[in-house]
């Protein structure tokens, strides 16, 4: 064989393989659209990009990474920490199949995908030129009216058709949204393994007129005007101690043995207690931040408690979730099961409390024992300047008490 030949067999062999490796994976790679139909005509859409046999789900700055696995008949991806999963199939147009939130009773959504030409800011295939402006901050009401009426903050950062924000209510945020302006409407989305969010809102005379829809269980209307002075209470005035003793508890922890407050292990420490739930995203941010801050403050004094509220029934499924929480964050403080994923649970776990009207809630405790301050919601990386202004507020604060 001369050279020439030899060049060219070398060739067809390395693009052989190269096609032969690219088939071995399990879904084709590149950028996708997802959607997660909630009605007839209805569908929430979510950017994924697959790398090899990993998806990682798109909400503007976040990345939620997950393994790609078979299973018998059909292709599956477990989504990390939250109890839930994608199963489905290949078809000549993308993927079908379900989303699977096994921690609600018979929940399951229609799942559709395609490969992802538009690019990864055209979540909503948005097809007109013209665009309204959405930009910064606006008042909110949702359930205007109503009995469950609340106020919220809307944040949006806009550049021409593409939109990102988030909506900050008085116990947490609705994380990461992503979405398109098209005229004078606005479309935001959101997929976080846990949640499936979807906003819908036209702007008229400087009004925004809205819905929202949470999965295909929950929707109600909301309504926005520029105002870039509005606040919301402060979040550390909304839950308070009603009894003058200091704070008491005896819970398992995840390694099934019974753990107290006080014990000596807390004495002249710092301690933060957490009320959280795996289920919980706002939780799980505040997971991220607390094994941070414990990180860097565990040598001066600072001691954390993570008291989950969980939905499984039994005691071993409970742990089974936390012990994936803590293993996933790489959290080195302590977790306990205090019961199940309920305010009253968690405010009847806690007598000394006024109320749990959030998760997560936060206890900060100084070196003698006593309650310093308690904050209730929290507001995550989804939310910009706010959130680091609470990182900024909480880091003096334990390090003022760590001094004390």
């Amino acid at each position: 064989m001369n050279k020439l030949g030899a060049l060219f067999f070398s060739l067809i062999l390395a693009l052989s393989c190269s096609e032969e490796k690219q088939q071995k994976h399990l879904v084709a790679q590149g950028q996708w659209i997802g959607q997660l139909a909630i009605k007839k005509n209805k569908k929430i859409p979510f950017n994924f990009e697959v790398v090899k046999d990993s998806v990682f789900i798109i909400n503007s700055e976040e990345r939620i990474g997950a393994k790609i696995t078979q299973y018998q008949d059909s292709i599956r991806i477990k989504m990390p920490v939250f109890d839930s999963e994608f199963r489905f199939a290949k078809t000549k147009t993308g993927l079908i199949g379900y989303w699977y939130n096994n921690t609600k009773i018979n929940y399951k959504l229609l799942f559709s995908a395609r490969l992802n030409k538009e690019g990864v800011q055209n979540r909503f295939n948005i097809s007109h030129n013209n665009y309204g402006q959405y930009e910064g901050e606006w008042k909110t009401t949702f359930s205007e009216g109503g009995e469950d009426e609340y106020a919220a903050i809307a944040i949006f950062n806009q550049e021409k058709q593409y939109v990102a924000g988030t909506f900050i209510t008085q116990t947490g945020d609705y994380r990461f949204l992503q979405g398109n302006v098209s005229g004078d409407s606005i479309l935001l989305s959101c997929f976080d393994g846990s949640h499936a969010f979807l906003f819908e809102g036209g702007l008229f005379d400087g009004i925004i007129n809205g819905r929202f829809y949470s999965g295909s269980h929950w929707s109600e209307p909301w309504v926005s005007s520029k105002n870039e002075l509005f606040t919301l209470a402060n979040p550390y005035s909304l839950t308070n101690q009603v009894r003058e003793e200091k704070l008491e508890f005896t819970f398992p922890s995840i390694d099934g043995k019974n753990v107290s407050f006080p014990n000596k292990r807390f004495d002249d420490k710092v301690v933060i207690i957490q009320i959280l739930g795996s289920w919980c995203p706002n939780c799980l941010d505040e997971t991220r931040f607390f094994t941070a801050l414990h990180k860097k403050y565990q040598g001066k004094g600072l001691e954390i408690i993570g008291l989950a509220f969980e939905v499984p029934e039994k005691l071993s499924d409970k742990i089974a979730r936390i012990k994936d929480l803590k293993s996933h964050f790489h959290s080195k403080y302590e977790f306990l099961i205090a019961g199940g994923a309920s305010k009253k649970e968690a405010q009847k776990a806690l007598p000394i409390l006024s109320d749990v009207s959030s998760f997560p809630t936060a206890i900060f405790i100084d070196k003698k024992g006593m309650i310093r301050k308690i904050h209730t919601g929290f507001y995550g990386p989804g939310t910009g300047i706010y959130y680091a202004k609470y990182v900024s507020d909480v880091t003096a604060l334990v390090e003022g008490l760590l001094v004390e």
